[in-house]
């Protein structure tokens, strides 16, 4: 005979009561409520009454009363509807008189009867969709971003060889003519043009991150000490410059010249912001590691960073267009004083150099940018200062040119020549190996173009230099691909950015022909 088990031994379920179906409702994530015929709330849960922005729970309330005019409407149709029987579901996207930019998607369906009841009524689930519009708005804002920086990239190359010929035509053409003449000043007006429309090529070229950088080891409080005098010039003498650096043990590996634009971009950006005066601001503070999670910017690896940050006591940037700051040809300044690059070349250098840049917005007023640039190794010790070269006579020198663009070649061509350089032209890189080949070793100095069909001027320089080591090489170009300004890093090589003036094309080849000889 089985042992009947004791009352100990049995665990029984707890039915589940109507206080707890409650809570449950109550607890859901989701946005619930249950309306009759006419739209008025029965019952809702909290996070309904969160989503719609209602006072309380109470019944009796019209949902619809608070959505824009044209989804009240839309609302009360599909609920009439689906009471009706004409629909089981429904789904509409609505939008509340407070919140007209933030949709919602609400779903409808019919209720079940309740036990003893023929009523029915219609369901309203509730997803909060704004956390799926703001990712939404981000991946258009960075696929914007990259659709105009590759447009950038492919303009620059070509525009920047046209304003190479333009200032070297204007070089040349100044030399003929006599300072004060109405010769001499028109076409030093239009180098001038030229000049303005090329910092305006680089700073599409900075936001488009396809710029070649020439990055050292430096100090970011030596660099930011040396702007000072500039700074206070540009920011004039209403705006006081507080300088707040604290000591470095960290280098990092930068542009000196394009960081030096970022802080110069942002101070002229400070200055605009208080045009009655204020306060400038720039400090820096090594980061380790191990604070980098507090900063709460998870796209930031846990590696040492160096911190610079510019603030300004000016009147801020209203919350409306502070996501729109750092896209390119965005501005709030009057038409005919902003391009809309200065913000944007800064992000593409900070990017580009591997940094991060935020903005923040302060309670008292103001706005705060903040760099943080990954550390490199020790602060580098000043070395002695190299004296000047004495300037030489004409150069004796055969030199190998390598351009596609036929009147940046003619230009680049007379240029050398005028200065006692023997010159052999090629227009591709192709024929110039096989040039270079059948001269055995009698060029002096290679200078190429580093972007041409078919070889670049990297792969030339590299396959050049497998045949003639010592050969001195100047690589030149309006931009560079990311694998083409890998390379030029990692070799041996003099790089020149067009467009350029004829002095800096003259000091280049000096110091590349001087560099070996010497």
């Amino acid at each position: 005979m089985k042992a009947t088990p004791g009352p100990s031994s049995v665990t029984a379920e707890p039915a589940l009561t109507q206080p707890s179906i409650s809570a449950l409702f109550d607890a859901l994530p989701l946005g619930l409520a249950i309306v009759d015929a006419r739209g008025l709330i029965l019952r809702s849960n909290k996070a309904f009454i969160a989503s719609f922005n209602l006072d309380d729970g109470d019944p009796g309330q019209d949902p619809a009363s608070l959505l824009v005019d044209g989804d009240k409407v839309a609302l009360r149709t599909a609920i009439a509807r689906i009471h009706a029987g004409s629909n089981a579901t429904g789904e509409l996207r609505l939008r509340l008189a407070t919140r007209p930019d933030e949709p919602m998607v609400v779903t409808l369906a019919l209720s079940p009867r309740s036990a003893g009841s023929n009523e029915r009524a219609v369901m309203l689930a509730v997803r909060d969709m704004r956390e799926q519009l703001r990712l939404e708005a981000q991946v258009g804002q960075v696929t914007r971003m990259q659709a105009v920086g590759q447009l950038a990239g492919g303009v620059a190359h070509d525009f920047n060889n046209v304003l190479t010929a333009v200032l070297g035509l204007c070089d040349q053409l100044l030399t003929r003519h006599l300072p004060g003449s109405s010769d001499f000043d028109d076409i030093d007006q239009i180098r001038l043009n030229a000049n303005r429309a090329a910092a305006l090529v680089r700073q599409l070229l900075a936001f488009a991150r396809q710029q070649t950088l020439q990055v050292q080891l430096v100090d970011v409080s030596e660099i930011l000490g040396s702007l000072r005098a500039l700074l206070q010039r540009l920011v004039g003498p209403v705006v006081t410059i507080i300088s707040d650096y604290q000591h470095m043990p960290w280098a990092v590996r930068v542009d000196p010249g394009q960081f030096e634009q970022v802080i110069v971009n942002l101070a002229v950006n400070a200055r605009d912001a208080m045009p009655d005066g204020g306060t400038l601001t720039i400090a820096t503070r090594a980061l380790p590691a191990a604070g980098v999670a507090a900063l709460g910017h998870v796209v930031m690896p846990g590696v040492d960073f160096v911190e610079i940050r510019v603030s300004d006591t000016g009147m801020g940037i209203p919350p409306a267009l502070a996501a729109k700051i750092f896209e390119p040809f965005f501005t709030t300044k009057p038409v005919g004083q902003g391009t809309g690059l200065g913000l944007s070349s800064v992000y593409g250098i900070i990017k580009q150099s591997g940094g991060f840049i935020f903005m923040e917005q302060p309670a008292a007023g103001g706005t705060v940018f903040r760099i943080y640039l990954p550390a490199d190794g020790v602060v580098p010790t000043r070395s002695a200062p190299v004296p000047p070269r004495p300037t030489p006579g004409p150069i004796h020198a055969r030199v190998l040119l390598v351009e596609d663009d036929r009147a940046v070649r003619l230009v680049i061509e007379r240029a050398l020549k005028r200065i006692g350089v023997e010159v052999e032209c090629a227009a591709d890189g192709d024929t110039a190996l096989a040039m270079l080949r059948g001269c055995d070793g009698a060029i002096d100095l290679l200078i190429s173009d580093v972007v041409m069909p078919g070889m670049d001027g990297v792969a030339l320089a590299e396959a050049a230099r497998v045949h003639f080591p010592t050969l001195r090489i100047i690589l030149m170009s309006g931009y560079a691909e990311p694998p083409q300004r890998r390379a030029l890093s990692q070799h041996r090589l003099y790089f020149l950015a067009k467009p350029f003036a004829i002095g800096e094309l003259t000091e280049a080849v000096q110091r590349a022909l001087a560099a070996v000889a010497g």
